[in-house]
This record gives structure tokens, sequence and C-alpha cells, in this order.
């Protein structure tokens, strides 16, 4: 006759333990070592114990009302559509092009930092990126702030760049007046002779 002792009790619970339950106690188990300030290496494996959790679509609670459709403030746009947006940027770019701009594109997310205390009440409309163990992120607001940025880690003296391209605002959208939390912004913006420091300072500026 077998006693059961403290290994079997475990296999018994992680066998009664639902999907969810598993991810569940994953997460405090990440959450529990960044507390404490565990070995980055520790904290990362067991991050990517969790992911592959995720991968397997265990943490997903069932949805018997999923409706397939757009998230809020965002729509789809058909090749109609499409063919129109594509011709006006082509005008436009040919426009900034002939006047001696060229085309500059910075990442669509940036460190939060750079990005948080920049437009004063509207900073709290920033979308953040959920962290994953790494830097703490937010898709840009506009795209000045990271030009500035650009500027700033490049110290670039003079250039005349235009840039066309999505901006995210966690705003209250009105479709049908066309205000979108995922929108199109069309800039340009010319530097001559800057001091970089001018950049810097709005980059870092509270």
């Amino acid at each position: 006759i077998l006693t059961p002792g403290p290994a079997h009790v475990v296999v018994v619970l992680s066998l009664m333990a639902t999907p969810q339950d598993l991810c569940k106690k994953q997460e405090e188990i990440v959450k529990k070592l960044r507390k404490e300030k565990a070995p980055e290496e520790q904290i990362q494996a067991e991050i990517a114990k969790l992911r592959d959790l995720k991968s397997k679509h265990l943490c997903d609670e069932p949805s018997k009302n999923f409706v397939l459709k757009c998230p809020k403030g965002t729509r789809d746009y058909d090749p109609f559509q499409m063919a129109i947006r594509d011709k006006v940027f082509s005008v436009v770019k040919e426009c900034f092009v002939r006047h001696g701009a060229v085309s500059l594109s910075t990442p669509v997310f940036e460190l939060k930092e750079t990005l948080m205390g920049k437009y004063g009440e509207d900073s709290k409309l920033i979308y953040d990126i959920a962290d994953q163990g790494g830097e703490l992120l937010s898709l840009r607001y506009d795209l000045t702030v990271p030009f500035a940025r650009y500027v700033a880690m490049t110290k670039t003296k003079q250039i005349k760049r235009y840039h066309i391209d999505r901006v995210y605002r966690r705003d209250q959208p009105a479709m049908t007046r066309g205000r979108y939390r995922e929108f199109y912004q069309c800039v340009s913006d010319p530097i001559k002779s800057i001091n970089y420091c001018t950049a810097c300072h709005q980059c870092s500026q509270q």
C-alpha cells in the first residue's frame, strides 16, 4: 500500500487546475519574482513559460457571445477606398519632394518616458503597451515628438522632413465625425541650423 505524499498531492492539484488557473498561477510567479528583484534570467525563463501557455490558447476564456468586429475607434478600408487614399498620399508626397523634402520614418511605439509630459492633459490619451518584462512602451500620439527624439539622438542640424503615418489616441471616438483612435497624420518639420540641445530638451521636458 502506497501512502500519498506531497508530490502526489501536487500532481493531483495540477490535474484539477483549469488552463486559466495555470496561467494565473504563472503570472503570479512572474510578479513575485519582479517584486523580489530576482535575477533577470530567472524572470525571463518564467515569462517564457507564460508565453508558451498563452501561445497554446490555454489562457483564453471561452466566449459564447464573441462577435467579429473592428476594435472601437478603428475601421477597415476596402480596395476602392485604399486606391483613393494611395492616390492622395502619392500627390502629397510628390508635392513634398518637389520642394526638397525627404521622408523619415520612426517606430510606431516609443519609450513611455519619451512621450509622457509632452501633451499636457492629453497625455492621458496615450496608449500604453503591456509590460512584457522589458522596456515601458507607448504607441506614438503624434509624429512630432518622435522626430524631436530622432533629431536629439542623431544631432541633426538641418533637414526638411515630411512624414505620413498612423498615430494612436485613446480618445472617445466619434466615427460619424471622422474622429478615430487610429488615424493618419501628415506633418512637415523643416529643421535649419538647430542646436540639437533644443530637441533634446523637448524630449526630456516633463
